[in-house]
């Protein structure tokens, strides 16, 4: 007798088996396993029945109208101690701006060599970097557990190269650009690790010891274990000004294998 009624756990087998080679695929493409033969069916019932099998596990999505069969995780690195003081100190003195901290250094985890990094980057909305640096130099001369901490504002990367090494700790201090991704951790925001990929691929100076081969090999980690929004991404690749450049770069590695998704985002 046949089967009158759609199901998650049937449409999922189907797309495992079916769609096992594909890195990702679209809504599109998932419409035959959305519908029965013959059944015509609403946008809402595609939401639904494309969020049923998210809810299952069967499909993760990494961008609007994209997705992968691949078991991929969030991104959540560890907040240390010291990385959490820098932060609620100040929000405890900058309460309504718009603030975010991380380490350089979490993106060891994807690369091939690992870099010995002391820095934490605090970056915050436009024109409060001098009244976060201020609040960070006082913060240091009372603080004996930052002790020693170089602290740079805005530096180029003729700075970065003379005054940060992995063997000193340091706070650089930089704007966040507006619409940046960031999120929250533990009670901490930090930048989203779409974020953190797009900052190294504009050449920020702070992540050039991540450059060159080194960051086709971050890319293609971060993509192959976290799941990542490609929409995201190219949104804020915008803000940098670096979108075509970013959808070329995401195209030629093949961290994306629809290029009229990314055509859609333009």
């Amino acid at each position: 007798m046949k089967d009158e009624t759609w199901s998650s756990k049937r449409s999922g087998k189907r797309i495992s088996s079916e769609l096992k080679d594909r890195d990702s695929f679209t809504t599109g493409e998932l419409k035959p396993y959305l519908t029965l033969p013959g059944e015509e069916i609403s946008p809402v019932t595609i939401r639904t029945r494309l969020n049923a099998l998210k809810r299952s596990g069967v499909i993760t999505p990494v961008g609007r109208g994209l997705y992968t069969l691949k078991k991929l995780y969030d991104y959540t690195p560890e907040i240390d101690q010291i990385l959490r003081k820098v932060y609620l100190e100040l929000r405890k003195r900058l309460p309504l701006t718009r603030i975010c901290v991380w380490r350089p250094s979490w993106l060891n985890e994807f690369a091939l060599h690992i870099l010995s990094m002391q820095t934490i980057v605090v970056e915050s909305e436009r024109e409060t970097e001098r009244a976060v640096f201020e609040v960070l130099q006082e913060s240091l001369e009372k603080n004996s557990s930052l002790a020693g901490t170089l602290l740079l504002l805005n530096p180029s990367a003729e700075d970065i190269d003379l005054y940060v090494s992995g063997q000193s700790p340091a706070i650089v201090v930089g704007r966040l650009i507006t619409e940046a991704p960031v999120g929250e951790s533990d009670g901490v925001v930090i930048p989203r690790l779409e974020k953190m990929l797009v900052d190294l691929f504009s050449g920020g100076p702070i992540l050039e010891p991540f450059g060159g081969a080194e960051m086709d090999r971050v890319f293609r980690n971060a993509f192959n274990t976290y799941a990542l929004n490609v929409n995201t991404i190219i949104r804020y690749a915008t803000r940098r000004g670096k979108r075509q450049e970013m959808s070329d770069y995401l195209t030629s590695k093949k961290l994306t294998g629809h290029r009229e998704v990314l055509d859609d985002l333009r």
